[in-house]
């Protein structure tokens, strides 16, 4: 099938489901204010929007594109990247319920499993998710091991067809509903950290789970804390070799960085669009410290872009992980230097509520900043990387990684 013979079933598939989306409001105090970088609702809106977007993705299935990219003996497509990317192109052009809640199952957990599962593991625990069966999380960070990933401390101990795990992991999305988990967990205490690690598919119900959502700054709880006590996990629910789990998360994490900047850049340009507004409204519009930060902010966020859309066109199977982590941190720096930029031109009223629009809701944007340079892989260690493995700068002590 050729690109065009694609584009077409799939607008025909859309035009048959979903109206046009209307464009996006940029006037001030038009509508919902929408500053928040984080969707933070409440437990039970959480499970509401989830079902709504499992229903979505199982017509998508029905119709043939729920796994454009996935093998054909599974019941995916078995196109390239390039055809996923276009038709989520297409669809952001039409109202379509939020993915969000999907986004990790779809974009990380079936990575994992395509690169490091028995065929018998994706057809039970991937298929399902792009069916819109399931919902999966990730159970990765932990309070001691958030920064520097491979120092995980959750302890899976192997008693004969069966694992017993014992942990703590925190910055969990979609773990109060979700259906299934992908842990990395510590099987070799004595190994060197990088190798002592295994991966597992965990059932959220299983026995021994205890989920708590974290409250954040900004007000809502989007992240939890995951207590592992005493779970048993068959050894039929292991992730690729004993020992291997640190390969299978690197793996699971490029598709999860590839999925942070996906919605980024058009939520950049409405804030743009507002912040110039927001410097017309306080009379600083022809400042020329503003106007000197506005040009370039804008430079940055276009620079951003084209290295997205560079990314994004490139084969799959090229890219090293340097790509996305240079994505990322831009992304998470943009961020942050809008929020500056907001709270340059409100003054008190960046951190006073006075309730009128488009003013202390920026607050909310720049907290939410810091989120990003945690979310999707932490800054400073995808700055080490770079630093590494792109600019050739002296590689961390091997001492140091035991």
């Amino acid at each position: 099938m050729t690109l065009d013979q694609f584009e077409a079933r799939v607008r025909e598939f859309l035009d048959a489901r979903r109206p046009r989306r209307a464009p996006v409001a940029t006037e001030w105090g038009s509508g919902e204010e929408r500053l928040a970088l984080f969707h933070e609702t409440t437990d039970s809106q959480e499970r509401a929007e989830a079902e709504v977007a499992l229903a979505w993705q199982r017509e998508r299935w029905a119709a043939g594109f729920g796994w454009i990219t996935g093998p054909v003996e599974h019941g995916g497509a078995g196109l390239s990247a390039e055809y996923d990317r276009r038709y989520r192109e297409i669809e952001a052009e039409y109202d379509v319920p939020d993915m969000a809640p999907l986004r990790i199952g779809l974009g990380t957990v079936s990575h994992a499993l395509l690169a490091a599962g028995t065929p018998e593991q994706i057809a039970t625990h991937a298929v399902p998710l792009h069916r819109g069966e399931a919902v999966a999380c990730q159970l990765f960070s932990e309070p001691e091991a958030g920064s520097d990933l491979a120092g995980v401390r959750t302890r899976g101990v192997r008693e004969g067809d069966t694992w017993r795990v014992d942990g703590q992991k925190v910055w969990t999305s979609n773990a109060t509903f979700a259906d299934l988990g992908l842990a990395l967990i510590r099987t070799d205490p004595d190994a060197p950290k990088h190798r002592g690690l295994t991966m597992f598919l965990v059932p959220m119900d299983a026995p021994g789970i205890e989920v708590r959502p974290l409250r954040q700054m900004t007000g809502g709880a989007s992240f939890c804390e995951v207590f592992l006590s005493d779970v048993r996990l068959d050894d039929a629910l292991r992730l690729g070799e004993p020992g291997s789990g640190w390969k299978v998360a690197t793996s699971a994490l490029a598709g999860e960085r590839r999925a942070v900047g996906d919605r980024s850049h058009e939520m950049n340009a409405r804030a743009m669009a507002l912040l110039a507004t927001l410097a017309q409204r306080t009379g600083r519009a022809d400042d020329p410290a503003v106007r000197d930060a506005w040009v370039a902010l804008h430079s940055r966020l276009q620079i951003a872009r084209f290295q997205q859309q560079r990314m994004q066109a490139t084969d799959e199977r090229t890219l090293t992980g340097a790509e996305r982590a240079i994505d990322k941190v831009l992304l998470a720096a943009n961020y942050k230097l809008i929020g500056d930029l907001a709270a340059e031109l409100l003054g008190p009223a960046f951190v006073a509520d006075t309730g009128e629009w488009g003013t202390f809701t920026w607050n909310r944007w720049l907290m939410g900043s810091m989120g990003y340079r945690i979310a999707g892989g932490t800054e400073e260690i995808l700055k080490t990387m770079l630093a590494e493995r792109v600019l050739g700068l002296p590689r961390e002590p091997q001492e140091a990684k035991r």
